[in-house]
């Protein structure tokens, strides 16, 4: 289970890219810039890409356009030349937070996993107590089975009162120990059911970790009916239940 980021990284950077707008002199990429930034907030992400590739021809170095065009082509389905654009703001401003944090959020959401950790870690030793760089952080690691690198970033998100009480951090803290110390992912998923009770996908998870990983699939049979319980009357998970229930049915039979 993933953290849901994609709102609210979204909304972090326009705000950042809102402050340094409005707060430029009344030149004509300024404008651009600020009415490329009122069409993102409204949803139109093309006419905002259209509005801050416009910025961008008349000030080439204005690092504002460039990373609202980045975050703009993004939204467009463009994004290697979103990160094209990225390279090009991070290159003017090395000691940018949001540029660096953009591009490494770009490059995470382009799957380039191994390439996304620097600008993101530099991202974060510029603003430690930003917590979206150290969930790409954890959630890149955790791609690149660096479990060790992963297990430390969760940490971090999971001490931050904010996500304290979310299940999102301890689900990823299991999923780090997942194949070495699977008893230690059973406690952790145990601390995210605390704070998600009603979650169906974390009672299918812990069914799954006793049935598989601990093989015990007794231990198991709670979870599956909780799943089920949970799911009842919600289409969206017919299937997972059908798979559910013959594996109720399987360990019943034995």
């Amino acid at each position: 289970m993933k953290l849901k980021i994609s709102a609210m990284l979204s909304a972090a950077l326009l705000l950042a890219f809102c402050l340094a707008a409005c707060s430029s002199k009344s030149e004509p990429a300024d404008v651009l810039i600020k009415k490329s930034f009122d069409s993102a907030m409204a949803g139109d992400w093309k006419n905002a890409e259209e509005l801050a590739e416009r910025a961008v021809a008349q000030e080439p170095s204005n690092v504002t356009a460039l990373l609202l065009h980045a975050l703009a082509l993004s939204y467009t389905d463009r994004l290697q030349s979103a990160i094209d654009e990225s390279l090009k703001a991070v290159k003017l401003a090395p000691g940018s937070f949001t540029a660096q944090y953009l591009k490494g959020y770009l490059l995470y959401k382009n799957r380039s996993y191994d390439q996304c950790i620097e600008p993101l870690r530099i991202a974060r030793s510029l603003r430690p107590s930003d917590m979206n760089s150290a969930i790409l952080l954890a959630q890149a690691s955790l791609e690149l089975r660096n479990t060790t690198a992963a297990a430390g970033y969760y940490k971090i998100i999971a001490r931050d009162r904010r996500f304290y009480p979310t299940p999102a951090p301890w689900i990823g803290l299991g999923m780090t120990f997942l194949k070495t110390r699977p008893t230690l992912t059973r406690s952790y998923f145990m601390l995210a059911e605390r704070r998600a009770p009603d979650n169906p996908l974390i009672a299918l998870n812990l069914a799954v970790l006793n049935d598989s990983a601990l093989k015990s699939p007794m231990n198991a049979v709670p979870y599956y009916n909780k799943f089920l319980r949970l799911t009842r009357d919600k289409a969206g998970f017919d299937a997972m239940r059908v798979k559910v229930q013959k594996r109720l049915t399987e360990i019943a039979a034995r």
